[in-house]
Formats: C-alpha cells, structure tokens, sequence
C-alpha cells in the first residue's frame, strides 16, 4: 500500500512539474523573453 502511494504521488509531481515547466518556457518564448542564438552551420540557409 505505501509503495503504491508513494508511486502515485511521484508520478503526480512529475506531472504537475512538466506542466508548469511547459507553461513557463511557452509563456517566455511568447513574450520574446528567450531568444536563443541559431547555431553557425544553419546561418544563412533559409530558403524562405
């Protein structure tokens, strides 16, 4: 019973954990907040 607990909870943390991590990285990119630098190799090949 304590293990089955313990497991449910765990997986209720993680869950909670990757929906506010989801929500506040969306939420920075939205606001322009995070503007990660594009890697060298990918600079200037853009077709469109």
């Amino acid at each position: 019973m304590n293990n089955t607990l313990n497991m449910l909870l765990t997986k209720f943390m993680a869950i909670i954990c990757e929906k506010m991590a989801f929500k506040i990285s969306a939420s920075a990119c939205g606001w322009s907040a995070y503007q990660p630098q594009e890697p060298e190799c990918l600079r200037g090949t853009k077709t469109h």
